[in-house]
């Protein structure tokens, strides 16, 4: 099984690929990135309600995303908005830590290597 991480760097591989720029000035689209981001914050809320504030996992992959696709403007508001959106959804459903939200984290986790393998794809292509 490809882990979260493999995907992630796949994601920030193709991204930062010269070639691929060529091909696909704009890279993925808007909408692609803004279902990662939220994935994102969903799993963020997640990871922090469980282990606490400091576990910066999934809010340091999403720094590395805006990095590369939206250093600034209005694409990095609309990411950032995105990743917000997901973190409140996933905080307000769940308010304490509950032996089944680890495997709640892991099918967000999976739902966000898919569209992470999808961008990846739209590079490579």
């Amino acid at each position: 099984m490809i882990s979260r991480a493999l995907v992630f760097s796949v994601v920030l591989l193709a991204a930062s690929a010269e070639p691929a720029r060529a091909q696909e000035p704009e890279g993925p689209g808007i909408a692609s990135l803004a279902d990662l981001a939220a994935t994102l914050g969903e799993a963020h809320a997640i990871r922090s309600l469980c282990n606490g504030d400091n576990d910066q996992t999934w809010r340091n992959y999403m720094q590395n995303l805006m990095d590369l696709e939206a250093p600034s403007g209005a694409r990095r508001s609309s990411l950032t908005s995105a990743f917000n959106r997901g973190y409140r959804t996933q905080s307000s459903r769940h308010k304490s830590c509950t032996p089944d939200l680890p495997s709640v984290e892991a099918q967000i986790a999976a739902r966000g290597r898919a569209i992470a393998e999808t961008i990846a794809q739209s590079y490579l292509n």
